[in-house]
């Protein structure tokens, strides 16, 4: 029986997942690897403990996919964006990767729009000029690690690395070229005029490649250390939110995928470069071929529900914890208690300033509405109901520029808690859709890989055979009427304490 390997390389993990061709897991394993702070503000990963995790977790269930019965055909790596591993010309990892959280190049951020104009940037690129983006880590390094940069033979992102390694190819594909802030979304290649203005080399940066493309298959030195029985095709592959949009179907006009785990991120595919005038949402490349990918990515929201827990839901964990469950189940039964609207509460998720739509890192979080009558559990649906007012606001953006949506497909941590898909359901008035899959980046990778080595022979066809819908939500129509107004009260709290709160926190800052 035929398998394909998705592997997705993380933020915090090395996810390895088998699949048979109709989507169902056969095998999957998952290990960490650290983070670290060496400053205020940064934020760096060591490409050999990719490397560990990735061997050890790969080899699992490669190991069981075998005692199964299963032939893998093709493996595909996804991951985290943005980040740079500065290889030499021998193969060899320079420094540690700055990855996508990394703060530390926000003054070369400055650097690159006293050049370019932010409206320049984001029409050629579809990002907005950002600290996250490869392109100003890029620029940090040259000035502040010449030795690095100057021995750098070439640039590479996390699954790239590990790509590389496999097969000694040094590429990378659209999905990912295009989150580097040099790269033309409009040509499919690189931007030599931005290039040029950030005085970097396009000599350094590696080969665009298609995502569903076979790379070359993996060295025979390596073939014994993952448990192979024989060399197998590892396809090109991409950024964890397009292959995520694709292992949750989110590749038709009408479907939105929406994913809250520690953050939440609204994605949309689309079959031509669309561009907000107001710069609030981002379009990048898609892992297929003909496809754009819109994204809004917030800054945290799953995190904020973790943070009530681990610091104001301290009698909900001890219960857990004497009846060995999830404290998220305790909360979650409190939550559903309380009213839709939590009786007048109102959160503003801004714990660590704003992305879209509002791109204001002077935000903060607050809690609204308090009064005597108010408990832990007002507090806790307060939380969810926020993050759906945010969404909203995404979807409106998305409805100004004539993007319908049909339906929304739920992904991360969050779409296992029913309560919380009944109340985005009722503030969004859609029907909320949950995959069997809700971490969707490692199939999306097995798909590219079935394309790859043509197990498949369309993304409509891979999409049909390997994704499965197994609930869905639907509006409370009473909710719905209760949230419209909250909503609206939402925005105006909002609009108001921005414009103070940037006040304050900008100089404070």
């Amino acid at each position: 029986m035929e398998a394909l390997l998705g592997v997705d390389l993380g933020t915090t993990n090395c996810k390895a997942i088998v699949y048979d061709l109709n989507g169902n897991r056969i095998a999957d394993s998952q290990v960490e690897y650290p983070t670290y702070h060496p400053r205020p503000l940064w934020a760096e990963q060591d490409p050999k403990d990719w490397l560990d995790a990735f061997f050890l977790s790969t080899r699992a269930v490669i190991r069981e996919a075998y005692k199964k019965g299963y032939r893998i055909v093709g493996m595909t790596l996804t991951g985290q964006r943005e980040g740079v591993v500065p290889i030499s010309k021998n193969g060899e990892p320079l420094d540690r990767c700055i990855i996508w959280m990394d703060e530390r190049s926000i003054p070369q951020t400055e650097e690159i729009r006293s050049t370019i104009s932010e409206e320049e940037i984001y029409g050629k690129t579809g990002l907005r000029l950002a600290p996250t983006f490869t392109a100003t880590k890029l620029i940090w390094l040259k000035e502040n690690k010449p030795e690095v940069y100057e021995k750098a033979h070439v640039f590479l992102q996390p699954k790239e690395f590990i790509n590389f390694i496999l097969t000694g190819k040094a590429c990378t594909d659209p999905s990912l070229a295009s989150r580097t802030l040099l790269f033309n979304i409009h040509k499919l290649d690189w931007d030599t005029e931005i290039i040029s203005s950030c005085e970097l080399s396009v000599d350094k940066l590696p080969e665009i490649m298609p995502s569903h493309e076979i790379i070359g298959h993996v060295r025979e030195d390596y073939v014994k250390k993952l448990g192979l029985r024989r060399s197998i095709p590892v396809i090109n592959g991409g950024g964890d939110r397009p292959c995520e949009a694709l292992g949750a179907g989110v590749v038709r006009h009408g479907i939105v995928g929406e994913t809250t785990g520690t953050t939440t991120n609204i994605k949309m595919s689309v079959d031509e470069v669309v561009l907000d005038p107001k710069r609030r949402i981002l379009c990048s490349c898609h892992v297929i071929d003909d496809l754009r990918l819109l994204e809004a990515g917030t800054t945290p929201t799953g995190a904020i529900l973790r943070w009530f827990r681990d610091n104001i839901a301290l009698k909900e964990v001890e219960e857990a914890m004497k009846k060995g469950i999830d404290p998220y189940d305790i909360i979650s039964k409190e939550a559903e208690k309380v009213n839709p609207g939590s009786n007048g509460l109102i959160l503003l998720p801004f714990f660590m300033g704003a992305n879209a739509p509002r791109w204001n890192p002077y935000l903060r979080g607050a809690i609204l509405g308090l009064t005597l009558g108010h408990t832990r559990a007002h507090i806790a649906r307060c939380i969810m109901e926020s993050v759906a007012y945010l969404c909203k606001e995404i979807f409106d953006v998305f409805g100004e520029l004539n993007l319908e949506i049909d339906k929304v497909v739920l992904l991360g941590g969050a779409a296992r808690s029913t309560l919380w898909g009944i109340i985005k359901a009722s503030v969004w008035r859609r029907r909320v859709i949950i995959p069997r899959e809700i971490d969707a980046a490692p199939l999306g990778a097995a798909i590219l890989a079935g394309l790859g080595t043509g197990a498949f022979n369309s993304a409509e066809e891979a999409v049909k055979d390997m994704i499965a819908y197994i609930s869905h939500h639907d509006p409370i129509e009473r909710w719905s009427k209760l949230y419209e107004k909250f909503y609206n009260a939402y925005l105006k709290i909002t609009n108001t304490l921005e414009n103070v709160l940037t006040e304050v926190y900008r100089e404070e800052i």
